[in-house]
């Protein structure tokens, strides 16, 4: 299991979403507005996130993770699903 600080997952997320033609930097950017939407969220159960010392980490598997969220965002983004992407995101 990897703790990662939530920050490092968003620039980790946004340099593979930038590497899709499809994707660039304005939907990686729109990721991480809705990422930040979703973290604050009170609402919302967030089973990866964990808080240390006042800094909160997204726990993951291993890298391989972030390639998978990405690639889950690129299929929402071109089959206009990104409202179901968030209510499902992990």
């Amino acid at each position: 299991m990897i703790k990662m600080k939530v920050d490092e997952l968003v620039f980790e997320m946004k340099e593979e979403m930038i590497c899709y033609e499809q994707l660039g930097e304005e939907k990686a950017a729109q990721w991480e507005k809705n990422f930040y939407l979703w973290l604050e969220n009170k609402n919302i159960k967030k089973k990866n996130i964990i808080q240390k010392n006042g800094i909160s980490f997204y726990c993951i598997e291993d890298e391989s993770v972030i390639f998978d969220m990405a690639d889950e965002y690129l299929e929402a983004v071109e089959n206009g699903r990104e409202d179901e992407y968030w209510k499902n995101f992990r």
